[in-house]
């Protein structure tokens, strides 16, 4: 998936969209870009540390009680060093597309469904590993219950390219690159809004567990895994 394609191909949609239909925009610079990492995958601690730009559309169409949305995420690390292919530091580019839908339950309540694709490339210069690039897939599903913006529960399906499971030789290119190891399963999650800032929280608690296998070594298969985390997640 290349960004300047599904780029084209969201202002394509967003021209056939129907009356209504409104046009979101967001960037983000800095450590803050991070936190548009979509949480259903694993993210490696390389990734997480050089990715410091962001950017976010999305094509909305909103009924008052039910709505959907087609959504375009991008997102990088710096471009010092992308001109000397052996320059120092580690490179990262994402791309993803998805499509969400919300119907209101209640008084306050939402529920909404999330289906995202994308497409992560790194690169690393290792003194281990020659200079190599490795692009890795993934994709999710997921089925979200919101109490008012100060809660919500979801579950769903993920899958993620990665090392393990592959040759040898590979597998130490991916590893070298800081890729997360492959994995696929379900995934339920618990999140709590910490503020007050609604929409707009910027402290949140998560309780998450995870279901099903993933890559325990280079060359090796997949295996079967469970997984429970607590997370705390606040922006300055």
């Amino acid at each position: 998936m290349r960004g300047t394609g599904t780029l084209s191909l969201f202002c394509v949609l967003a021209a056939a969209a129907p009356a209504g239909a409104a046009t979101r925009a967001a960037k983000m610079h800095g450590a803050r870009a991070v936190s548009f990492l979509p949480e259903q995958v694993r993210w490696s601690g390389q990734d997480r540390g050089v990715v410091d730009r962001g950017k976010a559309a999305s094509l909305v169409v909103d009924g008052g009680n039910a709505g959907w949305s087609l959504d375009w995420l991008s997102l990088r690390s710096s471009r010092d060093g992308d001109v000397d292919c052996c320059a120092s530091g580690d490179g990262f580019t994402n791309h993803q597309a998805g499509m969400r839908a919300w119907h209101a339950v209640g008084h306050g309540d939402t529920v909404g469904l999330a289906i995202d694709i994308g497409k992560a490339s790194r690169r690393s210069v290792s003194p281990l590993v020659f200079p190599a690039k490795s692009t890795a897939g993934y994709a999710s599903a997921q089925l979200t219950w919101d109490h008012r913006g100060r809660w919500s529960v979801s579950t769903g399906w993920f899958r993620q390219g990665g090392w393990g499971g592959r040759q040898m030789d590979l597998d130490v290119i991916r590893l070298g690159n800081g890729e997360p190891a492959a994995a696929r399963g379900v995934r339920t999650a618990l999140r709590m809004n910490l503020s007050d800032g609604g929409d707009d929280a910027r402290t949140w608690l998560m309780l998450e567990a995870r279901e099903g296998r993933r890559a325990v070594g280079a060359g090796a298969g997949m295996r079967h895994a469970s997984d429970a985390g607590l997370t705390l997640t606040s922006m300055f």
